[in-house]
């Protein structure tokens, strides 16, 4: 071969391989980027919860049928925050509080009432899936 194909057969080369390198270096920041909003929406979504329970705790029921309408208000709101902050996988709990004797509220758990359980950084821990997934 003469120096011209030699030229272009490492030209070629070196293209082909600054390529591979473009495309290796695009996939895993791809990758980080991902794996970073997903903890900075998942937190998102728990402070959320936390101002839901905290707007929650400043409600004073004086009947059973206000703690009814109550509860159920704000777990519908809680339910929404899954649906809000969907792309981080976060699943909403509520945990209804219950009427004190003297008015207010005594909660029956010790955990926050709207809480959320983080599904894919359980899953990228443990391996785990969820039933029917």
């Amino acid at each position: 071969m003469t120096t011209l194909e030699w030229l272009l057969v490492t030209a070629a080369v070196a293209v082909l391989v600054g390529s591979a390198v473009v495309v290796v270096q695009a996939t895993v920041r791809d990758i980080g980027i991902d794996a970073g909003r997903h903890q900075a929406r998942y937190r998102t979504a728990e402070i959320a919860a936390d101002a839901l329970t905290r707007e929650w705790r400043a409600q004073s029921p004086e009947t059973e049928f206000e703690v009814e309408q109550i509860n159920r208000r704000y777990g519908e709101r809680c339910a929404r925050l899954g649906i809000t902050y969907a792309d981080s996988e976060a699943r909403p709990y509520w945990k209804d509080g219950l009427l004190a004797s003297g008015g207010g509220w005594r909660e029956r758990h010790k955990v926050p009432v709207c809480y959320l359980r983080d599904v894919r950084g359980e899953r990228e821990r443990f391996g785990t899936f969820e039933p029917g997934e």
